[in-house]
């Protein structure tokens, strides 16, 4: 892996994105797929964000990374008003980014704008598939499917100390070890403006 390449397609992202929280999490999903944590990743650039040169930039930069990328469109509630997006999987397999695609379209086909769930049986078994996708512990992963206490004050506090994903409470620290710690690690050694960026929230865990 070439870390010039690396921080040169850092520096795409963050001119395109126009919050540097959401270009930290694009850099810190695509380190993953680079560093074989994450299958593949899936984000977006919003409707405002659309820049055909940059665009251009960003895909030969991830070419030159080995990274192969599917684009597709949708749309999500801002408030009241509907947001076009035009969101893309990355994998280092063309079809493992274009499996990631389908998943995320079933899911949404789950689920109605404001999220609430449809077809529990179908989002449950989509779920499963994209936390493999994506690289998250399975034990997250099924915490998050069977765990629907969203005011529950000890999932609120471990979504308050960890990013990426919800951690579950009885593997929470076998799960950073295995996921947050190696991605934080390599976003550390190889993107310094998403290091700044997540490192900037304290109350987050970082390296331990």
């Amino acid at each position: 892996m070439n870390s010039d390449t690396v921080a040169k397609l850092e520096d795409i992202v963050f001119e395109i994105k126009k919050k540097p929280e959401t270009a930290a999490q694009t850099v810190a999903d695509i380190i993953g797929v680079l560093i074989d944590l994450k299958p593949a990743m899936i984000s977006g650039f919003d409707e405002y964000e659309l820049d055909d040169s940059k665009i251009k930039e960003f895909d030969k930069t991830l070419a030159e990374l080995g990274l192969e990328k599917v684009y597709f469109e949708n749309s999500y509630l801002l408030g009241d008003k509907k947001m076009m997006v035009t969101s893309f999987c990355i994998s280092k397999k063309i079809d493992l980014a274009e499996q990631t695609r389908k998943a995320f379209t079933t899911l949404w086909t789950t689920m109605d704008e404001k999220g609430t769930i449809l077809d529990r049986e179908k989002w449950v078994e989509t779920t499963r598939e994209i936390g493999e996708l994506l690289g998250y512990p399975k034990t997250a992963t099924e915490e998050f499917i069977k765990n629907d206490d969203l005011d529950s004050k000890d999932r609120a506090g471990r979504m308050k100390r960890n990013r990426y994903y919800i951690h579950s409470a009885e593997h929470e620290d076998e799960e950073f070890v295995a996921y947050d710690q190696k991605l934080n690690k390599a976003i550390s050694e190889l993107a310094p403006k998403t290091t700044k960026v997540l490192t900037s929230n304290k109350e987050k865990r970082w390296l331990a």
